[in-house]
């Protein structure tokens, strides 16, 4: 059978659309790899707790549990987790159950894993009949195939147990090279160490895709955004252009940000002159340094506008505008948005009317 054209490479999710509510259900096996299964209740957790930070009034829209083969929600106490209520997502279909790798000693104790898991199979393959989503990482993309989820498609697979799952199922070509997919109502993800990008990228195609890119620069690593914060300044990561008159003048830019732009001091830093400077920087950068300094002057905007409640005034002058009128018109250009929508849709923290309130106990009965 061909591969179907329902299946595609996992892209990143689209933006600019209401959170949908979603319930996930992380499936715990005896074999389970934990650290795939927690990672993704980190993801969840960290999601969860940004957005009770940017809509404190909103409905609990995504709720999970740990369950166990057969369905039961488990108890961990010692991770504060207690079962949780089963929510009106679940009803519409939009209910995930998250697969982990498992840890098998070879392919053979793979099959036997996966065939001796009975009560898990059943539970998937009710789940799967009544609309829901199944999201498998690892060697837990067994899990699928072997209810014929992954008939007709393509998709990759860890490499260690490729040419036993291209055996054992004949229906699916598992040579993609894309570390993550999708077919029909199925991700999966070849890699534990991706489990944290592979759950923010469903999340962003279930639940919230602005929400999901916010988590994302909280939890994946953001190169730009490490150099340019002053408290890690000491480790800041060093490029192919470290002592070249390109670096020179980037760091000089970067430690100047809010200052006025003048291309003259710009190449007294880089110690060349203005005509080379140019040169030099459009060949290794592919742009002028008054448009990197553009992006640096955003990239800083947005961490303002995420992380305080500075007015739109205030975030310009931190960039170096007294005019926040035609920082407002840059920053719209850079992002498609303009900064209040910006701040409205990324924050990281609550409004100043709820400061301190969320600490406080609440009478009995509320929410």
């Amino acid at each position: 059978m061909p591969p179907s054209s329902a299946t595609t490479a996992l892209p990143e999710p689209p933006s600019a659309r209401r959170p949908v509510p979603l319930h996930v259900r992380l499936l715990w096996l005896p074999e389970a790899m934990p650290g795939m299964l927690f990672g993704a209740l980190d993801v969840l957790r960290a999601a969860a707790g940004v957005a009770r930070l940017q809509r404190p009034d909103a409905d609990r829209d995504l709720s999970w549990t740990v369950i166990g083969p057969s369905g039961r929600a488990l108890a961990l106490p010692a991770l504060g987790l207690e079962p949780a209520r089963r929510r009106r997502a679940t009803e519409d279909g939009n209910a995930l159950v998250v697969v982990p790798g498992v840890l098998a000693r070879n392919a053979p104790h793979l099959g036997e894993i996966v065939g001796g898991a009975g009560q898990a199979l059943r539970l998937l393959e009710r789940h799967a009949q009544a609309g829901g989503w199944i999201a498998a990482g690892a060697s837990g993309i067994a899990f699928p195939a072997e209810l014929g989820l992954l008939d007709g498609a393509r998709m990759g697979a860890p490499w260690t147990f490729q040419s036993w799952m291209s055996q054992r199922y004949p229906r699916c070509d598992f040579s993609a090279s894309e570390p993550m997919g999708l077919h029909q109502r199925v991700f999966g993800c070849v890699a534990p160490a991706l489990q944290t990008e592979f759950m923010l990228r469903v999340l962003g195609h279930l639940h919230d895709p602005d929400l999901a890119q916010t988590c994302s620069r909280m939890l994946l690593y953001q190169a730009e955004r490490q150099q340019l914060t002053p408290e890690l300044v000491s480790q800041r990561w060093l490029s192919k252009t470290a002592d070249s008159p390109v670096y020179r003048a980037m760091r000089w830019l970067q430690a100047n940000v809010d200052a006025p732009y003048r291309l003259a001091l710009v190449a007294q830093a880089a110690a060349v002159s203005e005509r080379t400077l140019l040169r030099h920087f459009r060949q290794v950068s592919g742009m002028t340094p008054l448009e990197y300094l553009h992006g640096l002057r955003v990239e800083r905007a947005k961490t303002l506008l995420e992380v305080t409640l500075h007015g739109s005034q205030a975030v310009a002058e931190a960039c170096g505008y007294s005019d926040a009128a035609a920082f407002r018109r840059l920053f719209q250009r850079a992002t498609g948005m303009s900064m209040s929508s910006y701040r409205a849709r990324f924050a990281l923290r609550s409004q100043r009317r709820y400061w301190r309130v969320e600490d406080m106990p609440r009478p009995a009965g509320t929410a």
